[in-house]
């Protein structure tokens, strides 16, 4: 049942009351926390059909509710049903959990309500200093242009719209569009590049029939030889090459495209070269995979996810950009004469937004707690632990690995020699163990071929939790051959 209506509710609560609503919080908080850290929690639980209905087809209310009513049907109906990402044994999507430091500064940026627009307020200077770290990991210069965005799509977006701006053939992008281009923009990114490329391109008015997929090697990375003779083609063709969109940590494999030879290409074609390192960019400070990340600093565009492997709570993403002038042209209303830089300029001016959250004091606090030094050891045992997992799976006789790396995703199968249909048996066991909830996982699609896919970025997983996630899988397996399609 909804909590009732009571009469008499006003907007402000006293100090007292406020604190007793706050420490209600926190304590459902932090018992949550306790409970994923003593392995009391399933992965994932689905939400009921019948709790389901009841959140959707919820009536406008007519008059309000006890603030204390409301938290409790928030612990009964809300947080019992998460996506799972904050629990140790959850290894499906790119979501890791937050750093508890960081969700005390989510709390805090809500108190204070900042819109980081610009301007003389502390929220705004803070920001400036955690995109200079972010900048300084990510090898590029203090004097880019940078912007802390809800994640990926948008820092891919904005990378993006820079790079139009500055190859279109008019010079006149922001007055004409492109509607007097003289020959298409073309966009090359691999078959493994993210969906946010093609949405991209899609709302900047390229289209993504200008978009080309460019074949992939045997480790899943951009087919380099394939995308030079691709460019030759389009522009014997009398199209306009403009931009290369490489991945560093493709969200299938975990794969990172060879962006030193990409750069060379681009500096070669005079083309853009963004790179979308929203999963794996930060990887870098791993010792043990940073030379993949060799060319990344050549990029002209980057987006990263602070609130993948740093441990942020959503949203809080990155675009830098390494023309800080271009980023400014691109997106300021501000006639350049009424620019005052005597004054850091307004972020407004580098992005689509102009009503901003403080998303940097959640990011300020983690990179402050944990360190450069802390997130060179979380990352770096993640990727261990995925090692782990793919010598566990290549030990066993009843699996198979599929794709190895070198991040912190595994894609696999369970294959005992007795089954003909390896497709269909994981299909079935996917469905089996998601629906149990104990383990979670999710499956992609390689070569054509239906696999498994588990990732890891999660700093409360352990390596038992990867040994009761592969005897999960088998269990099912061994259901599923038992009982064929009734088991799931």
């Amino acid at each position: 049942m909804y909590p009732d209506a009571s009469p008499g509710i006003t907007l402000e609560l006293t100090s007292a009351q406020f604190r007793e609503l706050g420490y209600k919080a926190i304590d459902l908080i932090a018992d949550n926390l306790d409970r994923l850290q003593n392995r009391l929690e399933p992965a994932r639980r689905a939400v009921p059909p019948e709790l389901r209905e009841q959140l959707l087809t919820q009536v406008l209310p007519q008059r309000g509710t006890d603030p204390g009513e409301l938290i409790e049907f928030v612990e009964r109906n809300i947080l019992r049903y998460p996506r799972g990402n904050i629990n140790p044994r959850f290894f499906a999507w790119v979501n890791s959990p937050a750093a508890p430091i960081s969700i005390i500064g989510e709390l805090l940026a809500a108190g204070m309500n900042s819109s980081v627009a610009g301007g003389d307020q502390a929220s705004t200077y803070l920001e400036h200093a955690v995109l200079d770290w972010l900048k300084e990991i990510m090898g590029f210069p203090k004097d880019s242009g940078a912007l802390l965005v809800s994640g990926g799509s948008m820092a891919t977006l904005i990378g993006l719209a820079v790079m139009r701006y500055v190859k279109a053939q008019t010079r006149h992008m922001r007055g004409n569009g492109m509607q007097q281009e003289s020959a298409p923009m073309i966009v090359y990114v691999s078959t493994e590049g993210h969906s946010c490329i093609t949405k991209a391109v899609e709302l900047l008015g390229i289209g993504h029939n200008y978009l080309r997929k460019i074949p992939i090697d045997s480790d899943f990375r951009m087919d380099v030889p394939r995308l030079e003779q691709q460019i030759k083609t389009d522009r014997r063709a009398g199209l306009h090459p403009v931009c290369v969109a490489a991945s560093a940590g493709t969200v299938n494999t975990g794969a990172i495209d060879p962006l030193d030879r990409i750069a060379d290409l681009c500096h070669q074609e005079n083309l853009w070269f963004h790179v979308d390192a929203a999963y794996g960019g930060v990887g870098i400070l791993a010792e043990q995979v940073k030379q993949w990340f060799t060319g990344i600093e050549r990029a002209d565009s980057l987006g990263i996810d602070p609130h993948k492997w740093m441990y942020i709570p959503v949203e809080c993403g990155c675009a830098i950009v390494r023309d800080k002038q271009a980023m400014r042209d691109t997106f300021s209303v501000v006639p350049p004469y009424l620019r005052d830089d005597r004054q850091l300029p307004w972020f407004s001016e580098f992005g689509p937004q102009q009503t901003r959250g403080f998303r940097a004091l959640k990011l300020w606090l983690a990179i402050k707690h944990i360190g450069l030094e802390g997130y060179r050891r979380l990352i770096t045992r993640d990727i261990n632990l995925a090692e782990r997992l793919r010598e566990k799976i290549r030990s066993r006789s009843d699996f198979e690995l599929a794709a190895a790396g070198p991040l912190s995703i595994t894609c696999f199968r369970y294959a005992p020699s007795d089954s003909a249909d390896l497709g269909a048996v994981n299909r079935s066991i996917l469905e089996i163990v998601q629906n149990k909830g104990d383990v979670y996982l999710t499956s992609t699609e390689l070569n054509g071929e239906f696999v498994l896919r588990a990732n890891i970025m999660n700093f409360r997983t352990t390596e038992p939790d990867l040994d009761f996630l592969l005897d999960t899988i088998a269990q099912a397996g061994q259901r599923v051959l038992a009982f064929g399609a009734q088991a799931s």
